[in-house]
């Protein structure tokens, strides 16, 4: 008689944060999440809620929601946090429990998401196929249009920069893309997974957190990402997982002043220095085109912010302990690193886009990265 080996434990991370749309956006996952195609014994939901501007969430969490808990929805564990630690802290509270709850695997699932019932199943199903990978994405697709992409994988630009690749496609295309890649690239392994959706092999973080704390809001799914690659293990989409994600480009002007000294740090902890030497004349042309795009755009305070930090002794503490600890486990070179990496920025949000990105700065990134990418 063949004994039937469980499907592995799951914990799905949610934050329940305060947002203006939080009711409307939590009820749209969790009556998604009730037709889930996974043993319900086999999955906890993790609720992590911070301290918001707004009222709070989880008194109508738990008159709404919590009575479904290990019934119609998982076990439902419900966390509140009083204090501001953003995207980053929030998840490793989430990763705490899940790891005290004995689960193999978490998927971070955003809050403004809705999802397919076999979103789980399939990355866990993929993950168990190879031990070697830490990271799988989901497929992201739009919550409005949704049979067009938010992310195939997110894309990692070299100087530190990062968007959802393959924005606006539809699905057709997506999977033509897919069909294509695997040719080249069977695992469909990408630089970085999109903290959107995605599921991480607990036991591929070792010593390390989820998330580095300290990037509080932005990059810090670049970070895990390049952290896993930089260990020798893999990232990769899977086509067959789908999340809807209701996505929005991020209209305040201090995700400048994150996506910005983050991007640095990135840099800063990752690159060898010769690395770093090769690209400083065109990190120095990007920060001056930036400086301006600032000033032009309206967020020249979150940019001049930057450069503040650049002053802080604990800035630089902060980045030569990544640094150390980065430099002293990685087993691939700067090249491999950078594999995946592109040569062109493309940005969705509108207020980002301008012709002078288009048809200066990104034929020179091109040319530059042509001209130094086999001294790496």
């Amino acid at each position: 008689m063949e004994i039937v080996k469980p499907l592995p434990k799951v914990a799905v991370i949610y934050l329940t944060y305060p947002t203006p749309n939080w009711e409307r956006d939590i009820s749209r996952f969790m009556k998604s999440f009730e037709h889930i195609n996974y043993p319900k014994e086999r999955l906890e939901l993790i609720c992590v809620e911070s301290k918001g501007r707004g009222e709070r969430v989880q008194p109508w969490f738990e008159a709404q929601v919590m009575p479904k808990s290990g019934h119609e929805l998982p076990h439902i564990t419900y966390i509140f946090n009083d204090a501001w630690i953003g995207f980053s802290g929030n998840n490793n509270l989430g990763w705490e429990k899940a790891k005290e709850l004995g689960c193999t695997y978490m998927h971070l699932t955003n809050e403004d998401t809705d999802i397919d019932p076999d979103y789980i199943l399939r990355a866990v199903e993929r993950a168990e196929q190879d031990p070697h990978i830490a990271i799988i994405q989901s497929l992201l697709l739009l919550g409005e249009e949704r049979d067009k992409v938010n992310s195939i994988g997110n894309v990692y630009h070299y100087l530190g920069f990062g968007f959802s690749g393959g924005y606006q496609w539809t699905k057709r295309e997506a999977n033509q893309y897919f069909f294509e890649k695997q040719k080249t690239n069977p695992d469909l392994s990408i630089h970085y997974a999109s903290g959107a959706g995605m599921l991480v092999r607990l036991s591929s973080l070792g010593e390390d957190k989820l998330f580095d704390e300290q990037f509080f809001s932005y990059h810090e799914d670049t970070d895990a990402s390049l952290l896993a690659r930089i260990k020798g293990q893999k990232v990769v989409v899977e086509p067959s997982s789908i999340v809807y994600h209701y996505y929005e480009f991020g209209k305040s002007k201090k995700n400048f002043f994150w996506m910005e000294r983050n991007r640095y740090v990135l840099m800063f902890s990752y690159y060898t220095l010769k690395t770093l030497l090769l690209l400083l004349p065109i990190m120095l042309v990007m920060e001056f085109g930036m400086l301006l795009f600032s000033f032009k755009s309206g967020w020249w305070r979150e940019k001049l912010a930057v450069y503040q930090e650049w002053f802080s002794g604990s800035f630089w503490d902060w980045i030569q302990n990544r640094r150390k600890h980065i430099q002293s486990i990685r087993t691939i070179s700067d090249r491999e690193l950078l594999k995946y990496s592109t040569q062109i920025i493309e940005f969705q949000g509108e207020g980002v886009k301008n012709p002078v990105l288009e048809h200066i700065a990104n034929p020179s990134l091109a040319f530059y990265w042509w001209l130094i990418k086999r001294f790496i």
